[in-house]
């Protein structure tokens, strides 16, 4: 890309990958904790939950933004993300990437 600014679209989808990734590191962390059959502490484990829920929500707003920025349905999507986790967040992701790199190339042949 030419420009030093990012399409916004693709701003709003990188958020929403960190989100999800801190919900992921947030899961594996109570996963592996239960890994040898003994209870995790109980800090550990509300940490961890607070993290899922934090990166889960997190990732479902930036995911809305970034449909509202693409001039697409917020709330279908966002009812869809919630229901099928995470198919539609896939699949909106990959719209929206190939949304934004098109308009990208459209403006470059311009």
């Amino acid at each position: 890309m030419s420009s030093a600014v990012k399409p916004p679209v693709k701003s709003a989808l990188e958020s929403a990958l960190v989100a999800f990734l801190i919900f992921g590191g947030c899961l594996w962390l109570l996963v592996s904790g239960t890994e040898d059959g003994a209870d995790i502490p109980a800090g550990r484990g509300v940490l961890c939950g607070l993290g899922m829920s934090i990166g889960l929500i997190a990732h479902w707003a930036y995911m809305a933004i970034a449909a509202k920025r693409a001039g697409r349905n917020v709330l279908g999507w966002t009812l869809l993300m919630v229901f099928t986790m995470p198919i539609a967040s896939v699949v909106l992701a990959i719209l929206l990437t190939n949304q934004a790199e098109e308009a990208e190339q459209g403006s470059r042949a311009a």
